[in-house]
């Protein structure tokens, strides 16, 4: 008989293979999640909390303004609101 070491033994093994493939798996998963987390800069948060709070201006005059037209107070929205320039 031939004399078998462990590792071959265990390389054959198919719920060691699965288990091996899991963890190089979850190994190059935990390094694509480390590479996407960025620390945000006290800049950078300024600028995101000032893009929400216009954003959230925005909407709230929008909807002021579609509260003025139900009354029949203002027309049409747009003579409410500013038009871009180009």
């Amino acid at each position: 008989m031939e004399d078998i070491t462990s590792s071959q033994q265990n390389s054959s093994h198919p719920t060691l293979q699965h288990r091996e493939q899991f963890t190089a798996a979850m190994v190059v998963a935990a390094r694509k999640v480390e590479k996407s987390v960025k620390e945000e800069s006290p800049t950078e948060m300024l600028v995101r909390i000032r893009d929400a709070k216009a954003v959230k201006e925005n909407k709230r005059i929008k909807c002021f303004a579609k509260k003025l037209v139900k009354k029949k107070q203002v027309k049409k929205t747009s003579t409410f609101f500013l038009k871009k320039q180009a």
